[in-house]
């Protein structure tokens, strides 16, 4: 039986090792930390039977893709929990915008911006099933669906400021959740402590957060570099997003998951598609280490 080591236990280590063992190969998972699951990890870090997640806190790239269909995680148990309002951004002048499950319900609640909403995720939303399988591949691939491609990429290239002018500033209403992630963006390697940042902006919308909380958990840059030796300098996505990495990532080649040398690949978020708890570099990976398999016989 053909025999395959997976040094990780993330999502696309996971991933990569369900992959090959359903196509028959023996699999070992070798991880470094005490507790599988990489960055999806959940653990009591304030509070005594208070759960928090770890890294990622979010998945929507996990719900349905190529791999989350394939592996069927559903018929084992796996639930996802919906909230009712996805995820909302106050703005300056008091007011808000609020995302719900539905593009269409969204748009009912932005008043007179909806339409425009409508007109940009609407018609995206009801794609997503056939988008999502071209946007999880090396771009450098052939797409199976290459118009509904080109509509995602022709309105998520245009500039912020040129499709904000679409809104016009709808109102909105805030909710809280316990317990609250939060995370900035710094530097590579940074050596402060942003803390004081995120709570301070946070208390600028929501006056009062900072007397309801009841214990904290930080970690820092040097912090997330010892949490996962893969995290370097607190980098979570494994390298930058930026043009030539987004077309190329993490170098270019036919295929990017084969280090070019006997059976060896890389399966971490260095690959396509990216950064993202949906564990499809890992199924890539797989898949490209099967076709090799196949034409070695």
């Amino acid at each position: 039986m053909t025999s395959a080591v997976v040094v990780g236990s993330g999502p696309n280590g996971l991933a990569a090792a369900l992959t090959l063992a359903t196509a028959g190969v023996s699999v070992r998972v070798i991880e470094a930390a005490g507790s599988p699951g990489g960055g999806t990890r959940s653990a009591e870090l304030t509070l005594p039977g208070l759960l928090h997640d770890e890294c990622s806190a979010f998945h929507p790239l996990a719900v349905d893709t190529p791999f989350s269909r394939a592996a069927g995680l559903d018929a084992h148990g796996l639930e996802w929990c919906w909230p009712e309002i996805q995820y909302a951004h106050p703005l300056e002048s008091g007011d808000g915008a609020s995302a719900w499950r539905s593009a269409t319900d969204t748009a009912a609640d932005l008043g007179r911006d909806g339409p425009a909403w409508q007109a940009v995720f609407g018609e995206l939303a009801d794609r997503l099933d056939r988008i999502s399988e071209d946007l999880f591949e090396p771009m450098l691939s052939l797409p199976h669906h290459p118009l509904d491609l080109a509509l995602f990429g022709s309105l998520s290239a245009l500039p912020a400021s040129l499709l904000a002018r679409r809104w016009r500033g709808p109102r909105a209403q805030a909710h809280g959740v316990h317990p609250v992630y939060a995370y900035a963006h710094v530097p590579s390697g940074w050596p402060g402590d942003a803390t004081a940042l995120v709570e301070a902006q946070i208390e600028r919308f929501a006056p009062g957060f900072g007397e309801r909380v009841l214990a904290r958990h930080v970690r820092d840059v040097a912090a997330m570099s010892s949490y996962n030796a893969n995290y370097v300098g607190g980098d979570i996505v494994t390298g930058a997003n930026t043009p030539r990495q987004l077309v190329a990532r993490p170098r270019a080649a036919l295929d990017p998951y084969w280090l070019g040398t006997g059976l060896l690949y890389l399966c971490s978020a260095a690959t396509p598609p990216g950064g993202g708890a949906h564990g499809m570099c890992g199924y890539n990976a797989a898949h490209s280490a099967l076709r090799r398999l196949t034409r070695r016989g």
